[in-house]
């Protein structure tokens, strides 16, 4: 549940490692590992709260939480926590995010509904990402268009120069400004995606980019022309934000938005957190809105954020050094799932006396008396390890959500005036809390969320007047393979180290400092720290998790492949092809190839080439094939058919059509289904019902092999436009 002043990490979280099974079960192992446990936020009353598991798409937030049953019937005596428990969510949904709950008993005993409910809520999960907010905004300015366009052009190759990746011009009618992006734009080379708010502006810009760049191809995008494969493309925003999963992110090298000021915010924020180009361009008349909004505020808000390596090779954030404390403490009997270690045993495991004495010398013998943050496994950790500190004679206080804002508010306020020296916190700090002096990271939480990893980095990453560097104590635990903690040399994939060295550097400073190893010299630029190696020493990083993020999980190869569930799985079965990589996580394995196989794999177990030219002889052979006995296929065929206006059709009609059949049959008394089937109480299924069961095996048989679509926005099936395109009168008749 949102934790709030209640502690729930003393307690087992069996239901939420239920809740990630479950989710791995239909989203596979990839998606899994963008859900963040315990994420932070904070309620219209600026109270700090937990998520169960947070999730991020392209265009919204997810929030799942898991109640026990108290939550749901509260007695008497429990009003005030209910009441605090629906401002909890009802501060959610005001901050935009979409909630969904379920209680310990649901996940427990009702699973499969859990999952039904979980296909329905999120489809196809379009554009998942992680959660990266502690990350500088895109770097930009606006540029004023000056009576030459070449000084526009001169401003902004200098921007690109000093690492800035999106602009604003803003100019006067008639000053030139197509000209001027078309020609940057060129400048730049690579693809060019150039967008406008309304479809007569589409040839009008073609018109121009032939003109200017005449050896270029440029298309047109919108609805009724989609000339995908030219060099450049002139697009009308609403197709494009209604199709975008037709495009790559990084598809475009130079991305620009004509006439900015007349798109919404929302469009920014789907437009520009899906492009990955190299720059961003926005052209407008007034960088000002008539809402107050600041349209630069807007595209930093919306584009993607710098990577860290990026930001800290940039010198926007501070460099980064690193010291390994390895203990002796086990973590290999740890249980885990794919996203989190189990809170019971973790805990158990952690908060031991010896290992938080090993902080505190850890702090006191290398950086003593520098402000330093202190990451706990859970609330009572951290006050353990801050009352450990302060029998070493450090000021230090811990900070958690069981405090009032007022109590947490006057330990932050000291130690940013530096009456306190260490925080020792829980999850409090990971995100939200800004103190840029912070000099020392202690990583005591172990934790398989390179998420949670990350936002706890930033904490320190901010610059400061008199801040050399940020300095990292990674305490690594004795654990497996499979459940090793993440460090900062995992998480970046480094793995040369050196105590004390750099992990992330100017160019400028890793050059001064392997030059001043190189002639035995100690660099200047290492802070008194009390140790450090002139050699390196080799880390073995390997992550599953990145492991197999460049693989392919068999059910999302089988449906690459377009063919039936089981397939693939049924060759790596029979040894007909060999895995790259599996993973037993409780009672499942996990398969996982190399995307690079994949034509491999096609031609091993005879599936056949999902090309364009070849959509309608695969769909018309799969008609002759299909079974057309107790099968909903044909029949929720025939009602897309009957439903259908130029291929597509409203997934409600489709319901309607498809109840129609069945009611038709029971009215003239033929067979209806098979005795004890689910169709057989067609008249007691809701719309909600059959519509869940359409979008079951009969509609998902279609998809697999890529015939049909379902617009999940505008609630559409449709057939594929190119399938669509090929298909003759008789072939539907």
């Amino acid at each position: 549940m949102l934790s709030g002043s209640n502690e729930r990490g003393a307690t087992s979280s069996a239901p939420e490692d239920l809740f990630t099974e479950l989710f791995t079960q239909l989203f596979g192992m990839e998606k899994t590992l963008l859900l963040v446990p315990q994420y932070p936020v904070t309620d219209v009353h600026s109270g700090s709260r937990f998520i169960d598991f947070a999730l991020r798409t392209r265009d919204e937030r997810i929030a799942f939480e898991i109640d026990g049953l108290v939550w749901h019937v509260p007695d008497a005596t429990s009003v005030a926590k209910y009441e605090d428990d629906l401002l909890k969510q009802n501060s959610l949904v005001h901050q935009g995010w979409r909630v969904f709950r379920w209680t310990d008993r649901q996940i427990g005993q009702e699973p499969e509904r859990v999952k039904e409910q979980l296909l329905l809520f999120l489809e196809r999960l379009p554009g998942l990402l992680p959660f990266d907010d502690f990350l500088p905004r895109q770097a930009g300015e606006v540029v004023e268009l000056r009576a030459h366009q070449d000084d526009a052009l001169l401003a902004l190759q200098r921007m690109r120069d000093e690492g800035k990746t999106i602009a604003l011009v803003e100019h006067a009618t008639g000053a030139g400004k197509t000209v001027t992006a078309i020609t940057d734009a060129r400048r730049l080379g690579g693809r060019t995606l150039w967008l406008v708010h309304r479809r007569g502006l589409v040839a009008q810009t073609q018109k121009e980019f032939q003109k200017y760049w005449p050896e270029a191809e440029t298309g047109r995008y919108y609805a009724g022309a989609h000339d995908v494969d030219a060099d450049n493309l002139v697009a009308a925003i609403p197709s494009v934000v209604e199709h975008l999963d037709e495009f790559a992110p990084t598809e475009f090298s130079y991305l620009v938005i004509d006439e900015a000021h007349h798109a919404a915010a929302d469009t920014y924020r789907r437009i520009l957190g899906y492009f990955q180009p190299r720059f961003i361009l926005g052209l407008t008349a007034t960088a000002e809105r008539a809402d107050g909004q600041n349209l630069l505020d807007i595209f930093r808000d919306c584009a993607h954020r710098l990577t860290l390596r990026e930001a800290v090779e940039r010198g926007e954030l501070v460099p980064i050094r690193c010291v390994r404390v390895v203990t002796n403490v086990d973590l290999s009997k740890v249980r885990c799932n794919q996203v989190q270690y189990n809170r019971r045993d973790i805990e158990e495991t952690i908060a031991i006396p010896a290992r938080d004495r090993l902080i505190v010398d850890t702090y006191q013998q290398h950086v003593p008396n520098r402000k330093a943050v202190a990451f706990a496994v859970n609330v009572r950790h951290g006050k353990d390890l801050a009352e450990e500190f302060r029998r070493a004679g450090v000021a230090a206080q811990s900070v958690s959500g069981q405090m009032s804002n007022r109590e947490r508010e006057e330990h932050l306020q000291a130690f940013r005036e530096g009456r306190l020296r260490v925080l020792c916190a829980c999850d409090i700090l990971n995100e939200g809390w800004d103190c840029p002096d912070v000099e020392v990271l202690l990583m005591a939480r172990p934790t398989l969320s390179k998420v949670v990893y990350l936002q706890q980095l930033g904490r320190g990453t901010r610059r400061a007047p008199n801040k050399e560097c940020l300095i990292v104590f990674d305490f690594v635990d004795n654990a497996t393979h499979y459940n090793q903690s993440l460090s900062l040399h995992r998480v970046l994939g480094e793995k040369r180290y050196r105590p004390g060295g750099f992990v992330l550097a100017t160019p400028q400073l890793l050059v001064a400092e392997d030059g001043a190893l190189g002639r035995g010299d100690r660099p200047t630029t290492v802070l008194e720290i009390g140790l450090w190696a002139k050699d390196y020493q080799e880390i073995n990083i390997f992550n599953w998790q990145e492991e197999v993020a460049n693989m392919i999980s068999l059910p999302d190869l089988e449906r690459e492949l377009g063919v039936a569930e089981g397939r693939v799985r049924g060759a790596v079965e029979r040894g007909q092809v060999k895995p790259d990589h599996t993973l037993q996580i409780g009672e499942r394995m996990y398969v996982y190839v190399h995307r690079d196989r994949i034509e491999e794999i096609r031609e091993a177990i005879g599936a056949p080439r999902m090309e364009d030219h070849t959509m309608r002889d695969r769909f018309l052979l799969f008609i002759d094939e299909m079974d057309m006995t107790l099968s909903y296929k044909p029949v929720m065929l025939l009602a897309l058919l009957d439903a259908a206006t130029d291929g597509k059709a409203k997934l409600s009609e489709v319901v309607q059509e498809f109840r129609r059949f069945y009611e038709d049959r029971r009215a003239h008394g033929l067979l209806v289904e098979r005795p004890g089937a689910r169709k057989q109480s067609v008249d007691e299924l809701d719309d909600a019902s059959l519509q869940r069961l359409i979008l079951g095996k009969p509609f998902e048989t279609f998809e697999r092999r890529r015939f049909l679509r379902y617009d999940r926005d505008v609630a559409y099936v449709r057939f594929d436009p190119r399938l669509w395109r090929q298909l003759k009168p008789e072939d539907l008749e």
